[in-house]
Parts: C-alpha cells; structure tokens; sequence
C-alpha cells in the first residue's frame, strides 16, 4: 500500500514537471528576433523588385545550427513580384511570399532551422514600414519583431 503511494505521488510530480521542461527547451530553441534591413521596393506598371537582408538573433546559439544567424539576402523582380521567392539562405531555409498588393510590402516570411537535432520552423506575417517613397521606388529601416508561430516541425503527434 506504501508503495502504491509512493509510486503514485512520484508520477503525479514527474507528470506535471514535464511539460515545463518542454517549454523551457522550446524557449531555448526559438529566435528572440529577426530583423530586416536594408529594404527597397520598386514598383511600376510593368516591373517590380524587392530586396532586402534578414537576419535572425538567438539568446544561446548553443545546438543551433541555423545560416540565418549571419545574416540572408531576400531578392525577387520581375513584371510583378512573385510568390516562393527563397532568400540566399541554403536549402530552402529561409522563403517570403506576398501577402498584399505588392506596393504594401507585407509579406509571409517562413524561417526554418535546426535545434538539437530537430527542424523548427516559423511564419511571420510582416509589413514592412514606414516606407519613405519620395518616387516609386521605397526604402525603409531596420525593423526587428518577434517570431510568430514558432513550432517543431516533427512527423508524428509525439515529436
């Protein structure tokens, strides 16, 4: 009965403990911001471009293995500005797509990395600004913001 117990209120403790130790793993492995800079945007009636640099922050970069950290230039032209533009990064790790008309330089950026092993990834909806457009062509700042949706990738429901 002792055992019974015992065995019961040491599971119940180790139950409840897991899922901060989860979170603090989950913290350790998430960016603490990007930043976009050197940002220009051209648009006309037959041709637009957009470019700008991307660069991701960690509190630790310990189990990391992310090319983002130095820094990754985002570059697409055309008629219009496409959608699945991939950034200088390696292997498709760091991707934007449109998420407005293409003079609101507002964009779906996906970042994906490595943790301890594990792929992670995140989706940022991010509008650049204030854009200063004395003409058509725009510039605007640095900006940094906090990841958004920053999740584990993993095949099955118990990653």
């Amino acid at each position: 009965m002792l055992f019974t117990t015992i065995t019961t209120l040491f599971l119940s403790s180790v139950a409840f403990a897991a899922p901060t130790a989860l979170d603090a793993r989950a913290e350790n492995c998430a960016p603490t911001s990007y930043t976009i800079s050197d940002f220009f945007l051209s648009t006309s009636s037959s041709h637009a471009v957009v470019s700008f640099h991307f660069q991701s922050t960690f509190a630790d970069t310990t189990g990391i293995d992310d090319s983002v950290t130095n820094g990754s230039t985002c570059y697409a032209e055309g008629a219009s500005i496409p959608n699945s533009n991939e950034c200088s990064a390696p292997r498709r790790k760091l991707l934007f797509d449109l998420r407005g008309p293409q003079n609101t330089a507002r964009y779906q950026i996906t970042h994906t990395w490595v943790c301890n092993g594990k792929t992670w990834m995140s989706g940022n909806d991010v509008t650049v600004g204030p854009l200063n457009c004395p003409d058509s062509n725009c510039t605007a700042g640095p900006q940094t913001f906090a990841p958004q949706n920053v999740r584990q990738i993993c095949g099955s429901p118990n990653c």
